[in-house]
């Protein structure tokens, strides 16, 4: 197949999505499928044309304030953005499949009706109020659309919400590196609770940093280590020095494995997430996953659909409550821990992803 992704960051920024696209990208490439990215050119020191790893990438319209300090996103260079896709819609319309990454959302909303059966928009989080469910509407209405979510509550609420028809939507998940994540068994440090990720508000860093201290479990030697770097990271460093707290700040990706490996518990209080691939990588090395039942938290129905983790309501006393009840019995997450290395390392292969993905599009494929 001949496949074209639309995001809006790519190499060399890093982030979930442009980690989920690369690493998709080359494995597709090494199955002799040809990959080709369309991305937003925010870095000038970057070439506006590459093979990386085998996946053509075109950087379109230097854009180095894409990032915009008060609006997040420079509405004006979407419409660059956008523009620039538009001037090669034929060389679009002659890929099998054009994947938009949700992000930026102008893309597909252009293009999409121009695609004919082609376009597919990978939807990484949903969120709430009345903007966002409009907007969701609207992308159901694009003819003969189709859409990948990250999780299975994605696809779920696209179809019960939205109206999209459930042979025009899949889960396809960010898969996970087996062969970076070791063979068991893992020799887990059952005091160490784990947090990975960046150090942002919406990641509820400081409530979780809180409720482990409020808890108290760290006079039974219970220790909490915080994995990531972000705008919060010096704030917490300085106001929030709780005794048994560890700030690791960016680390490297064996230092990531090793602390996955290490770490009896992950903890994911975020009001706001799709599928954190760090979740998937902790359940392949027995580690489960606590998460909070916010109404846009994806995490919550990862860890209850593949029963990875546990979850619980979405306050800091019910996170306080845990994290004791947690140090009281770890046993009762031994069964949890179990199911991780038997199931979650089969689901959550890239092999396994990319099977489900080739799947999903060749059903369409062969209809045109």
């Amino acid at each position: 197949m001949k496949l074209a992704f639309v995001t809006e960051l790519f190499h060399p920024s890093v982030g979930g999505q442009e980690i989920r696209f690369e690493e998709l990208g080359q494995k597709l490439v090494a199955r002799g499928h040809q990959v080709h990215v369309y991305t937003i050119h925010i870095d000038s020191s970057s070439p506006a044309y590459e093979n990386r790893g085998g996946i053509e990438v075109s950087r379109l319209c230097i854009a180095p304030d894409y990032k915009s300090r008060y609006l997040r996103r420079n509405p004006f260079d979407i419409l660059r953005f956008s523009l620039a896709l538009w001037r090669r819609r034929q060389e679009l319309k002659n890929y099998d499949a054009v994947v938009f990454n949700i992000w930026p959302l102008l893309p597909q909303f252009l293009l999409g009706p121009f695609m004919r059966q082609k376009c597919v928009i990978d939807v990484c989080e949903t969120r709430s109020g009345l903007v966002w469910n409009t907007v969701y509407r609207q992308l159901a209405l694009i003819p003969n659309v189709r859409f990948i979510g990250v999780n299975q509550e994605i696809v779920r609420r696209m179809i019960s919400t939205y109206g999209v028809e459930p042979r025009n939507c899949a889960s396809i998940i960010s898969g996970v590196d087996l062969d970076a994540a070791g063979t068991p068994p893992f020799s887990k440090c059952n005091g160490q609770l784990l947090f990975f990720g960046r150090m942002t508000p919406h990641k509820n860093p400081q409530l979780l940093v809180e409720s482990f201290h409020e808890s108290g479990i760290h006079e039974r030697g219970f220790s909490l280590h915080m994995a990531g770097a972000g705008p919060e990271l010096e704030r917490l460093k300085r106001d929030f020095t709780f005794p048994g707290v560890k700030y690791h700040g960016r680390v490297s990706e064996n230092e990531k494995w090793e602390l996955l490996r290490q770490s009896s518990l992950l903890i994911m209080p975020s009001r706001r997430e799709g599928f954190p691939r760090v979740v998937a990588e902790a359940a392949c090395v027995g580690t489960p996953t606590l998460s909070l039942d916010f109404p846009d938290n994806g995490t919550s129905s990862v860890v209850t659909d593949y029963l990875i983790g546990k979850v619980c309501a979405a306050n800091r006393q019910s996170l306080v409550d845990e994290l004791r009840a947690y140090a009281g019995g770890i046993s009762s997450y031994g069964d949890i821990a179990q199911h991780c290395l038997s199931e979650a390392r089969m689901q959550f292969s890239w092999d396994a992803v990319v099977d489900q993905l080739v799947t999903f599009l060749e059903q369409r494929e062969t209809k045109l």
